[in-house]
């Protein structure tokens, strides 16, 4: 599991724990939803919620110090930062109601986590209970809205995970050596993977690195032997193998990348099932295939090359 797949594991856990708590105090009771909550409760709890603060705070910083020079960081900072504001500041507007009879309710604005739980304590001291429970609803309510945001937040940390797990500069220098080995179609092909990370169409993403991946074993068939294909990956590469440019353990690995590929970008999968986690592991996975891809095929040809001399 990567630095940053823990991160998330720990965000989960701890979030899920607290949910936990609140819930263990939620009351059938429309005037109030909670049950009378002692000052221990109260106290443990908002330790618990500025504790998942801290933590939140510092897993964000750890994944921008992995981050460096990645474009995602500043998206990331920005769900964040409205996340951090929902925990710790008046910024939940929705409205909690507590119906009184069927006939009227009062309405509560939610505001943010922790400063509920304080007017939950300030009213409890003050020996207001029903209003102490009611802020209490209130603050659970805010707290189980951070379920989007913190998705939002982990799906970031995943994407620049999946961006340094390959670096950029590698990156750059094998669409490089692509170019200048003949490869041109394969780099634009990943080009425009990249490009449609972007915009946010993870599905042609998906597809565009699959194209990557065929035109390579495509090219290289047709490089080694004349004949033309049809660009079957599973039939290219099969040759590829059989003439000796690959060897079986090297077929295996490519085989599984393809087929992950093959399985996203298939009718199985709409659009809107393709998530952005997808697209960036479909991009790494194919990065590193195409470098290992080249480099044995840059081996093949020296080989080769250094055989041909020795005959002359």
């Amino acid at each position: 599991m990567s630095s940053i797949e823990s991160m998330i594991s720990e965000i989960e856990e701890d979030y899920n724990t607290i949910l936990k708590k609140f819930e263990s105090h939620l009351s059938n009771e429309n005037m109030y939803r909670f049950k009378e909550p002692s000052e221990e409760y109260l106290l443990k709890l908002l330790r618990d919620v500025m504790n998942f603060q801290r933590k939140l705070e510092h897993s964000i910083e750890s994944t921008y110090r992995l981050a460096k020079e990645v474009a995602h960081v500043k998206r990331l900072g920005d769900i964040v930062d409205r996340l951090l504001k929902k925990i710790s500041a008046d910024k939940v507007d929705e409205l909690v109601k507590f119906y009184v009879s069927s006939y009227s309710y009062d309405e509560w604005k939610a505001k943010g986590v922790i400063l509920r739980l304080q007017d939950a304590h300030r009213s409890l001291m003050q020996g207001n209970i029903s209003d102490s429970r009611r802020f209490c609803y209130c603050s659970y309510f805010a707290f189980k809205l951070l379920r989007f945001d913190l998705i939002e937040v982990e799906e970031e940390m995943r994407l620049i995970s999946a961006l340094t797990t390959y670096p950029i500069e590698k990156k750059t220098e094998l669409k490089h050596q692509l170019v200048i080995n003949d490869f041109e179609e394969v780099a634009v092909s990943l080009e425009e993977a990249e490009s449609n990370v972007e915009t946010e169409h993870f599905k042609d993403c998906v597809s565009r690195c699959r194209d990557a991946i065929e035109i390579f074993s495509a090219s290289v068939r047709e490089n080694e032997t004349g004949e033309k294909t049809e660009r079957h990956f599973a039939t290219d590469l099969g040759k590829l193998v059989k003439i000796e440019v690959f060897d079986e353990g090297v077929q295996r690995l490519a085989q599984g990348v393809y087929s992950f590929l093959s399985l996203k970008e298939s009718h199985k999968y709409d659009a809107n099932k393709v998530s952005v986690y997808d697209a960036e592991t479909s991009l790494k996975e194919t990065y590193s295939l195409l470098e290992m891809l080249l480099n044995k095929y840059s081996d093949f040809k020296k080989a080769k090359k250094k055989a041909e001399k020795l005959k002359d």
